[in-house]
């Protein structure tokens, strides 16, 4: 039996890091994320009123090497994830959303800033509910692990984009 339908290509995870005196890019990587199974049943349930909507949703990176699980939860952020919380913004930033009208939320216009205040290491990043740094409570929709570490230092400013994208299975 052929089946038609929609196909969630995941999440995109956009990290670009720049010496913020010169302006010059220092690192950029792309990757596709891991969606947690809570964040799954979010994504499913939720246009259909099973769940209630979430409004917003908030970046940020973590620091320890751990490989994402389908099991992981906000509750991972502090200690499993070890988020990274040494930056001078006061939240983590929100994740501001645009929708393209083909199948794609993404941040690009309004990118995640992390301003670094201390020499640190950071090996992913995720997108999450609640917007406190070093909470763990929220939904974590979506964890991903970069391909190398990403060296962040004071004078550079991190900047991250997130995007989550939907595809007509009859055009795979």
């Amino acid at each position: 039996m052929k089946r038609d339908g929609l196909k969630v290509l995941g999440f995109r995870h956009e990290l670009e890091i720049y010496d913020k005196a010169s302006g010059v890019l220092l690192s950029r990587e792309v990757k596709y994320n891991r969606i947690p199974q809570a964040g799954i049943d979010f994504l499913i349930q939720s246009p259909f009123g099973d769940v209630a909507p979430i409004a917003n949703f908030y970046c940020t990176l973590f620091r320890n090497n751990v490989l994402p699980t389908a099991d992981m939860t906000a509750a991972d952020l502090p200690s499993v994830l070890g988020e990274f919380t040494d930056y001078s913004e006061a939240t983590r930033p929100e994740w501001v959303r645009v929708y393209d009208g083909a199948g794609t939320w993404d941040n690009r216009a309004s990118k995640a800033i992390y301003t670094p205040t201390a020499e640190r290491t950071v090996h992913g990043s995720v997108i999450v509910s609640n917007p406190v740094k070093g909470s763990n409570t929220g939904l974590l929709l979506s964890v991903v692990r970069f391909s190398t570490a990403k060296d962040l230092a004071i004078g550079q400013e991190a900047k991250h984009v997130c995007g989550l994208t939907y595809i007509p299975t009859n055009l795979i």
